[in-house]
């Protein structure tokens, strides 16, 4: 007796190449989210120490390595920082986000934390404070 004939085709050598290379997409993507998760937890570790710090030199020290994991982590995500700490700029709501409430839109702010994008997506606009307007006398 005859085995029965599959209701399958074969897949084409076309078809093969680009099932090749969604394996390999998802493989790349795969080592890139674990190399995050590596720099994320020796972040995490940082922290703790950091934390922990028993005096201010030590604190010091473990702060600058949490800043070097966080770093690496978002560089390994493909996030950039986007303004200076304590740069003076004009203030634009489309790309700031002020700390706390004020009764008049300031005409220009001081960063206090700079804001994170992702291929011109901002993803955390950075945090300003208004810069105080000297007083003519």
């Amino acid at each position: 007796m005859p085995a029965p004939k599959s209701k399958t085709k074969p897949k084409s050598a076309a078809r093969k190449r680009a099932a090749q290379g969604v394996s390999m997409a998802g493989a790349l993507a795969e080592a890139a989210w674990s190399e995050a998760d590596a720099a994320l937890a020796q972040a995490l570790v940082e922290f703790d120490e950091a934390d922990g710090a028993a005096n201010a030199a030590d604190r010091e020290d473990a702060m600058a390595r949490l800043a070097q994991s966080l770093t690496r982590t978002a560089r390994k995500r493909g996030l950039s920082r986007i303004g200076g700490l304590g740069e003076s700029v004009a203030f634009d709501p489309a790309e700031h986000e002020l700390n706390a409430p004020v009764a008049k839109t300031p005409k220009n702010v001081r960063i206090q934390a700079r804001g994170v994008t992702r291929g011109g997506e901002i993803l955390e606009k950075p945090r300003v404070t208004p810069v105080e307007q000297k007083r003519r006398s």
